[in-house]
């Protein structure tokens, strides 16, 4: 896999996704965060530094730092669909990067009154709610991957080729899951540059945008969200580019951006005249990260680390990840309430049946249910229970454990 870094303008990489729709009102204060001493730029904090915003922000710089020539610190972590390889495999067992949103596709399978299930298409699905400058039939790709440190806790409880049976257990235990305060899930949603209009290439990219050749095809990453278990509720982030051409949306579908740390000024309404410009502390942080400079013209939508209630809830949305992807509006998107349905019955029912527009107060299992501590990827292993029979030899890899990628 070859990447090729877009180059922005020493001036523009200065001037200038889930949204924070609503506003969601000021985030709490972290009790004695304050105090916490900065991790180096390229190194994930363990605890949470200044405020969820300024967090999210470390979170995103050291994901995005050089691994190596060809990758990304995040694109050296495991893929969700190799931890969860039933999920994930191509015809001749080649796993498969990319592949189709779930979210997409259970909002699809219950609109037509099927059994809701989170298994990714092996390929990208079509866009739900396109925006006007892309042709028609136009794709979005996805792709999630866990933090070793997320991964090694699925591997060590056993989860990885048996979860639905490992799961069903845990819930004739009564006993929730609880993942370690170090993990980290990132999911990235990468569109065709042949999908737009006008169109582009990887050696003639559009300004401010990331893009990757990935399988001989050029894709721009419209959309990345973060999820952190700094906090018992996890930190939800979601980032965009500033770009009219792959995120004519950002800030407009799910409504005003804010980011109170990386953004001056904190506020953006989205469009033409919504680009906002880095902090002094931010741009100092990427540049001792020695980022790609396309990334300088990212910019934090929102965090969400609370719940809200029916009446005032807290919401959180990307233009492209839940708004071109998945087709959600406005008032519809809310990570840490959508991720508080991450749930098993003791009979192997799958949380994803009870998906509906969650916004608002936190999820409640009913009984003989237990929660998945919000993290929906787990659902991926052995699907659709209790609808099909789970064993190892139904699961490819038959047990073994996966090499990561």
């Amino acid at each position: 896999m070859k990447i090729r870094f877009a180059v922005v303008g020493l001036a523009l990489a200065a001037a200038c996704w889930l949204c924070l729709a609503g506003g969601g009102g000021p985030q709490p204060a972290i009790a004695a965060a304050a105090a916490a001493p900065a991790p180096g730029a390229c190194t994930f904090p363990t605890s949470v530094v200044g405020s969820p915003a300024e967090t999210a922000w470390r979170i995103f710089v050291a994901a995005n730092c050089p691994a190596n020539k060809k990758q990304l610190v995040w694109e050296t972590w495991t893929e969700q669909s190799l931890v969860y390889p039933a999920s994930g495999k191509a015809p001749g067992g080649k796993a498969k990067r990319l592949h189709g949103s779930p979210l997409a596709r259970v909002a699809l399978l219950k609109k037509a009154g099927q059994n809701a299930e989170l298994t990714p298409s092996t390929e990208c699905n079509a866009m739900a709610s396109p925006p006007s400058n892309v042709v028609k039939g136009a794709t979005v790709c996805e792709e999630v991957r866990l933090n070793p440190d997320a991964k090694k806790f699925v591997q060590d409880k056993k989860f990885q080729y048996e979860i639905r049976p490992g799961q069903t257990a845990a819930a004739k235990k009564g006993t929730d899951i609880q993942f370690p305060t170090t993990a980290v899930e990132v999911k990235v949603d990468w569109i065709p540059g042949t999908d737009f209009d006008p169109p582009f290439t990887c050696s003639k990219p559009p300004k401010g945008v990331h893009v990757e050749s990935i399988d001989g095809v050029c894709y721009a990453m419209a959309g990345m969200h973060i999820n952190s278990k700094l906090l018992p509720n996890w930190i939800w982030a979601t980032f965009e580019p500033q770009s009219m051409l792959t995120n004519p949306n950002r800030c407009i579908t799910f409504g005003p951006c804010n980011d109170p740390w990386g953004s001056v000024p904190p506020t953006s309404n989205g469009g033409p005249s919504g680009f906002t410009q880095l902090s002094p502390a931010l741009k100092a942080l990427m540049t001792n990260a020695h980022l790609a400079p396309e990334f300088l013209n990212y910019r934090l939508d929102g965090v969400q680390t609370e719940f809200g209630t029916a009446e005032n809830p807290t919401l959180l949305g990307n233009s492209i990840i839940e708004g071109e992807n998945v087709g959600l509006k406005a008032g519809q998107a809310s990570c840490i309430t959508c991720h508080s349905v991450s749930s098993i019955e003791n009979n192997g029912t799958d949380g994803a049946t009870k998906l509906a527009n969650q916004v608002g107060p936190e999820y409640v299992p009913p009984p003989g249910w237990i929660a998945r501590d919000f993290v929906w990827s787990m659902g991926l292993a052995c699907p659709n229970a209790p609808f099909q029979t789970c064993t190892s030899s139904s699961s490819t890899g038959s047990g073994k454990k996966d090499k990561g990628n």
